[in-house]
């Protein structure tokens, strides 16, 4: 093969580096092609998407819920999230705002924009997990969060339980502290009084941050919690000075048994509700916490904005008086001496399972001047006490006790109160608890049998005579009036009936002896003469004139005919010509009614101040000195009752609904089920 010369070479490399450019060019043509037809492809895609989309969008207009605008769903969202805080299915956080973010993309997008959906920060478990609390927080942005912490309960002897919750408290509390100025509410239940010292240790060094803490719960879940090792028993923080510059707008407080004192006073400032469990101990297990009547009465002291007390299971050992030993009387160093605290603007008071025989002196330590409504739940009278020392009552039957003289021994009035409801498990507590108490402005009358009681059960819970619950039983200012799962015996329902002239509404429930109830209603005031008819016939009413509304609630013992009586009674009329002459004679019309004659009484004299001869009184309404006033009804009322407006029959078997229809032709309402 002959030699080629360099020139014949380069000419041969020119050519082929001529046909890798050629090649070169098409290459790139044939990129430049795939790439038009990549983003082709890709312009499909998401054509396709978007149809998809659409379709999907059209699917989901199916469904109502999504009928709704963006705004509606937010604010049904946070209402599912706080209505199941209390249901969380054993998991440690709330799952609600997880389980709304998996369910669609627009839901996805919704609550993850939400921050306030998050703010509800929880953790209920004893194993700590820092993931759920941060993703929390993390997504509740700057939204006021909602702090709880919530293990299960054990058994105190349980260490290896105890360690682990505290551990969980302890990394909680440092993870919020970061945060503290978002906090709106701590809800802090524990077992553990460890854990307990955790979070009242940052209550008190980290009150300058808590600028937005409005609500504070701390609760011990067990019955009997153990102090040992802590310093809750010795922590005072009420001998310490509030701090003025220090801002507060905590409004609501709940204690269960922790000791009070240690809430700082900068916190209680602002404090408008305040809830007290103490429950009865039942263990006898050392070191424990006992709440004292000078606990609470200097505890309350400091709250000067208290509108709402609420006790549960709560009544204080009394170990305070009012007066000073007198010479030859026993000095018990257990008792303070105290002056009775004003609570200028308390308006409810609720105590739920008090000692009848507590009642009366926890009240007698308070001035309520603005109490207006009261519900109290009785409790059956304690057969032993746990601290015999320090009994609790007026201690009565110690002949040298040095409270045995001090002025317990009145009664109090409750010159703002409008609202009472009593519930008890025995007559007899009902009366021990309310026999010093008077009520002369009383609106409100509710009094229920609270006992446990099975439901075919036909054992009778007796009503005590009203003058014996009160100590004045006259309420010319009540207007509605609620008897429930209680007995009214023969006689009683006409006598109670006859101390509420002003009544308007009669609600029972469940009770036992209501025909004697009614019959006391249609009762007639006398009887006139019907000159149609040429006889005479029953007019007026004796007990409750103004009464407008009757409820008969799962009541199976009266007759229809006691109701009808009573509508009947209160739908006849006294002819004007009688009501005119009753005003200006009212001796005469009262003897023809009542088809005797009725003497008036002498008009009584009162010696002249110039020692003159005496003059007639002048007439004034009759009051006594707590201000009750008379509940005589006068003529004019009692001749023309106000007819009945309303009956409510609601689970009574034997009233059928012919028997209500024919309570409407006197233009009543009758609801009845």
């Amino acid at each position: 093969m002959p030699k080629k010369s360099s020139v014949t070479i380069d000419h041969e490399i020119e050519v082929l580096q001529a046909q890798i450019a050629i090649l070169q060019r098409r290459e790139d043509d044939f990129v430049r092609i795939l790439e038009d037809m990549a983003r082709l492809r890709d312009s499909v895609k998401a054509e396709q998407v978007a149809l998809a989309s659409q379709i999907t969008e059209l699917e989901s207009q199916k469904n109502p819920i999504n009928w709704l605008p963006s705004e509606l769903l937010i604010q049904i969202f946070v209402s599912v999230t706080e209505d199941d805080l209390d249901t969380l299915a054993g998991l440690a956080y709330n799952p609600s705002p997880v389980i709304i973010s998996h369910t669609c993309r627009k839901w996805r997008k919704l609550a993850f924009a939400t921050s306030i959906l998050w703010s509800h920060v929880s953790f209920r478990s004893r194993k700590w997990s820092a993931s759920p609390v941060c993703a929390f927080i993390n997504r509740s942005g700057s939204s006021l969060m909602d702090l709880t912490f919530s293990p299960p309960l054990y058994d105190v002897d349980d260490h290896d339980a105890a360690e682990d919750e505290r551990l969980a408290s302890e990394c909680l509390l440092h993870m919020l502290s970061f945060h503290l100025s978002r906090v709106r509410s701590i809800t802090f239940e524990c077992t553990s009084s460890a854990s307990m010292g955790l979070i009242v240790e940052l209550l008190i060094d980290s009150l300058h941050k808590l600028k937005s803490l409005c609500s504070l719960d701390l609760s011990f879940t067990s019955l009997a919690p153990c102090f040992a090792g802590t310093p809750l028993l010795v922590l005072d923080e009420l001998d310490k000075q509030s701090l003025a510059d220090t801002p507060s707008v905590l409004t609501h407080l709940r204690l269960q048994q922790l000791p009070p004192r240690v809430i700082s006073p900068s916190l209680l400032r602002s404090v408008q509700t305040l809830e007290l469990s103490f429950p009865q101990r039942r263990s006898q297990r050392a070191p424990q916490y006992i709440l004292r009547m000078s606990h609470v009465h200097r505890f309350l002291s400091f709250i000067p904005e208290l509108q709402d007390l609420i006790l549960m299971e709560t009544t204080p050992l009394r170990d305070v008086v009012f007066e000073e030993p007198s010479e030859g009387q026993t000095t018990d160093n257990r008792f303070v001496v105290v002056d009775p605290l004003k609570l200028h603007k308390l308006k409810s008071l609720t105590w739920k399972f008090a000692n009848p025989r507590d009642v009366y002196t926890f009240m007698s330590f308070f001035g309520m001047p603005a109490l207006e409504r009261w519900e109290i739940l009785i409790a059956n009278s304690l057969t032993k006490r746990n601290d015999v020392s320090m009994l609790r009552g007026n201690h009565g039957h110690e002949s040298d006790s040095f409270i045995q003289a001090e002025r317990l021994g009145g009664a109090l009035s409750m010159t703002a109160l409008k609202e009472l409801c009593v519930s008890c498990q025995d007559g007899d507590s009902l009366i021990s608890s309310l026999r010093q108490f008077f009520f002369p402005v009383l609106e409100q009358l509710e009094l229920a049998y609270a006992g446990k009681c099975p439901s075919n059960c036909d054992h009778k819970h007796p009503l005590p005579r009203l003058d014996y619950v009160f100590r004045d039983p006259r309420l010319p200012h009540l207007t509605h009036f609620t008897l429930s799962h209680l007995d009214v015996f023969a006689g009683h329902g006409k006598l109670m009936l006859g101390y509420m002239p002003g009544l308007v509404s009669l609600t029972l429930i469940s009770c036992t002896g209501v025909d004697g109830v009614l019959d006391a209603l249609a009762e007639a005031y006398g009887r006139t003469m019907d000159v149609e008819r040429k006889e005479t016939r029953g007019c007026g009413v004796r007990v409750c004139p103004k009464l407008e509304r009757i409820a008969l609630w799962s009541c199976s013992d009266f007759k229809f005919q006691s109701l009808f009586a009573v509508v009947f009674a209160r739908a006849q009329s006294v002819s004007t010509s009688v009501l005119m002459k009753a005003q200006k004679d009212v001796p005469s019309v009262v003897s023809a009614v009542m088809g005797r004659k009725i003497l008036p009484l002498k008009k009584s004299r009162v010696a002249s101040p110039q020692g003159g001869p005496s003059s007639p009184a002048k007439p004034h309404t009759m009051q006594n000195f707590h201000g009750v006033s008379s509940t005589l009804i006068p003529i004019e009322e009692a001749l023309r009752p106000v007819q009945i407006a309303c009956v409510h029959v609601n689970d009574c078997p034997q009233i059928t609904k012919v028997d209500a229809s024919l309570l409407e032709e006197f233009g009543i309402v009758v609801v009845y089920r």
